[in-house]
């Protein structure tokens, strides 16, 4: 097992004396900035100005939610559930109602170390996604140039930021450290960084159920590479966040299955596959972007496979079959965003054609427009 080296992980023009480092810092930065800026403007000062259709806050049927300039709007939905854990901790009877076990703990683990800084749940949670998204950017950046140049690069690093669903790695949802977590895993492992490897893996399957997805990529991969023995040890040892939460489970519930067994409550608002091919002309901004993330998405990973990491690869299969498998449709487009892989292959394919990725950003940034918008009513956008 090699020394542990945190440096070989990071962004290769971090490291670097030439002048490109300065430049892929730059327009990382520019990319998370501006785009967050578009995202903050929509949410804090167009919605609250706008006449839109109010709904009940997250679907209860009661308390209806008008939007006003402050905090609360980058809560909402997933955005509760995630407040109740971090500061009550998780409640869980298994008797088919909804409870807070469905969650994963690393996001609301680590915005309650935040808190201790003293700033309030909303605060402390939007800084956490919001940096971690960032993070995702920097180590995107780096992993895309080093196999598809800097061109590739940058589209890839616009594609992540700009993304209608990017807005959940600005409102306090799972993206952005999901994305930050799970990039650096794969880096780690690539560079045969078995340590951070297992260290990061185990913070993928600590922050949502698709990132189990993330043991198959490892084991195919040591296999297929025929990599040593402590390959396949790290990714069995990627699962020790699920194993911990299940422990945590049976500990405190009495049930190990608890986060499975709660999923029953969600299962009447999941749609099926079908459901969503049939729906295609009733729902078609939903549909179509689930189908064309989805199966668009699988199309790139196998038509560019050859010039993609064949570790991003893999893991982009495993986690589009998770995710397929799990049931969990209804948030199909928001999944199929927090899978890296994509964002490289589409970034691959406009950098060959610049014009139509220039088309596509601005698709891109009128999508992002309208859901902050719709977010901030507290309508369900993803």
């Amino acid at each position: 097992m090699k020394q542990l080296n945190f440096t070989e992980i990071l962004p290769s023009w971090l490291n670097s004396k030439e002048k490109t480092w300065q430049e892929g810092l730059i327009f990382v930065l520019s990319m998370w900035l501006l785009s967050r800026l578009v995202i903050i403007v929509a949410l804090q000062i167009v919605a609250p100005l706008l006449l839109l259709t109010p709904v009940a806050e997250n679907g209860s049927g009661q308390d209806f939610f008008v939007p006003k300039m402050g905090w609360e709007l980058f809560c909402h939905w997933d955005g509760k559930w995630y407040e109740k854990i971090a500061t009550i901790g998780y409640e869980y009877v298994n008797n088919g109602k909804m409870y807070s076990v469905a969650f994963f703990p690393l996001f609301p683990l680590l915005t309650r170390g935040i808190m201790t800084l003293g700033l309030p749940f909303t605060v402390a949670a939007t800084l956490v996604n919001n940096f971690a998204l960032l993070g995702a950017l920097f180590l995107l950046y780096s992993w895309t140039e080093e196999y598809c140049g800097t061109k590739a690069a940058q589209w890839a690093t616009a594609i992540l930021a700009w993304c209608p669903f990017s807005l959940y790695g600005s409102v306090i949802y799972t993206e952005g450290l999901f994305l930050l977590v799970t990039t650096a895993a794969l880096r780690a492992f690539e560079k045969r960084r078995y340590g951070w490897a297992a260290l990061f893996g185990t913070m993928v399957t600590a922050s949502r159920a698709p990132g189990i997805a993330l043991v198959p990529a490892f084991l195919l991969v040591a296999w297929k590479e025929k990599r040593p023995r402590i390959a396949y040890i790290t990714a069995i040892a990627a699962s020790t966040g699920l194993l911990l939460f299940i422990l945590y489970c049976a500990i405190r519930f009495g049930d190990p299955l608890a986060l499975i067994n709660v999923q029953k409550s969600w299962r009447p608002w999941q749609p099926q596959l079908w459901d969503i091919f049939a729906g295609f002309f009733t729902q078609i901004r939903e549909n179509s972007m689930r189908i064309l993330m989805v199966f668009g998405g699988g199309y790139l990973l196998w038509d560019f496979r050859a010039k993609l990491p064949t570790l991003a690869v893999v893991y982009g299969f495993c986690s589009l079959g998770v995710i397929l498998a799990t049931g969990s449709l209804l948030s199909l487009n928001r999944y199929a965003y927090g899978i890296v892989s994509l964002s490289m292959a589409l970034g691959l394919l406009v950098s060959k054609h610049p014009r139509w990725g220039y088309v596509t950003l601005g698709f891109f940034i009128i999508l992002l427009v309208q859901y902050s918008i719709l977010f901030a009513w507290g309508h369900w956008v993803g």
